[in-house]
């Protein structure tokens, strides 16, 4: 494929600040796979269940521990329901506000052990046939505290990512989240946002590789039951861009190693209210676009830089930078990193490697005292009575 973007935005994209990567140790002996948690039960299996709490009939999240940790200090929310549900917009208000005041609570419970909490999720529940940035297509959420000392190696690390290859890059920061910043900027109404409120395209190295959002309220803003509608409204604009862009400039279906191809297409046929440079990057973007059909696993890197994931696939992650608090959407394409596999750190952007050696004695015993801790805090919090009994 030639180059995806224009020079000018090419070099922003270049410009980014990232560190590729960002060790995380793992528990001894335990093998890192995918296992798909079809049942309530198959979350029991795959997971360490601290609580699990029922909001209605067929909806209900758990807070676990994962076995294949991406940082020491986390914890993970996962929808654990009868009914598969895969993003936030599939649930319901109560799930995502028992998610805010969690995830809030969190952030406060971080500052007790001078961590830096990072929020994330991914959304890419159609991508079967290769590496997804959901993995698991059930909706969960990590919950991450970040050490001193993680910080200060992300800070003295931090490089441009236009120094890494070209397959690097793409898996860290790829072209269509620069362009997926910019169509946000256009499609998103800040007068229609009730909780965020978006900071300028390409303003900042982090609004250039994401979307951005402040949280004006910090960490409070996500316990707003308006967030809830914020997300779903982001959403159903990404839903429309996508499925537009589909019909106006690709032919062909998603499969089991299929993907749509593109077809000859004009640019103002694309039903979606562009700037016209926005446009104009777009139909770059996708005249240069020349993805391989695979007709089966090949090597991740390989994968990941060539074979398109099967849908609209979407990571959020929210943040502290600055002494502010910001919320993050990165849209997807091809990379394989979702929201827990990519963090943003003091405006970097850091890929993780899990697995890296094993968590000492002490160290797993530090991450079960953290976690019971946060439980036991959560508890009794003057907010609790909307995470655990959220239909009173």
């Amino acid at each position: 494929m030639s180059q995806l973007l224009p020079s000018a935005l090419e070099g922003r994209r270049n410009d980014v600040r990232v560190v590729d990567s960002l060790a995380a140790k793992g528990f001894p002996g335990y093998v890192s796979g995918l296992q798909r948690m079809g049942t309530v039960s198959d979350v029991y299996g795959w997971t360490q269940v601290h609580s699990h709490i029922n909001l209605a009939p067929d909806e209900a999240y758990a807070l676990t521990d994962k076995r294949s940790p991406h940082a020491l200090y986390e914890l993970m929310l996962m929808s654990a329901g009868t009914t598969h549900r895969p993003g936030l917009h599939d649930h319901s208000p109560r799930f995502a506000g028992a998610l805010g005041v969690i995830a809030a609570a969190f952030a406060e419970h971080c500052r007790t052990y001078e961590l830096s909490p990072v929020v994330s999720w991914s959304y890419d529940p159609a991508t079967v046939d290769r590496e997804s940035i959901q993995g698991e297509k059930r909706f969960h959420a990590h919950l991450v505290g970040r050490t001193l000392r993680e910080r200060a190696e992300v800070a003295e690390r931090a490089e441009p990512v236009g120094g890494l290859s070209a397959v690097r890059a793409r898996r860290i920061v790829e072209e269509a989240s620069v362009l997926g910043a910019l169509i946000s900027a256009d499609v998103v109404d800040r007068h229609a946002l009730r909780v965020l409120q978006p900071v300028p395209a390409l303003s900042t190295p982090t609004a250039t590789a994401t979307a951005q959002f402040l949280l004006p309220q910090g960490w409070q803003s996500l316990a707003d039951p308006q967030f809830y509608d914020d997300m779903v409204y982001i959403h159903r604009k990404l839903r429309a861009v996508y499925d537009e862009v589909m019909r106006a400039c690709t032919t062909g279906t998603s499969g089991m190693w299929r993907r749509p191809g593109i077809k000859a297409f004009n640019p103002e046929d694309i039903d979606v209210p562009l700037r016209a440079a926005t446009r104009a990057a777009l139909a770059h973007y996708l005249r240069a676009l020349r993805p391989e059909i695979l007709s089966g696993p090949v090597e991740r890197s390989r994968t990941a830089h060539v074979y398109p994931l099967a849908n609209l696939a979407y990571a959020v992650t929210i943040t502290e930078q600055d002494g502010k608090v910001y919320l993050h959407v990165r849209t997807n394409v091809f990379s394989d990193l979702g929201g827990a596999g990519i963090s943003i750190m003091d405006g970097v952007i850091v890929k993780t490697k899990k697995g890296v050696g094993d968590l000492r004695v002490d160290e797993i015993a530090a991450r079960s005292a953290f976690q019971v801790d946060f439980l036991h805090m959560l508890h009794h919090h003057p907010m609790a009575a909307r995470a655990i009994f959220p239909r009173l």
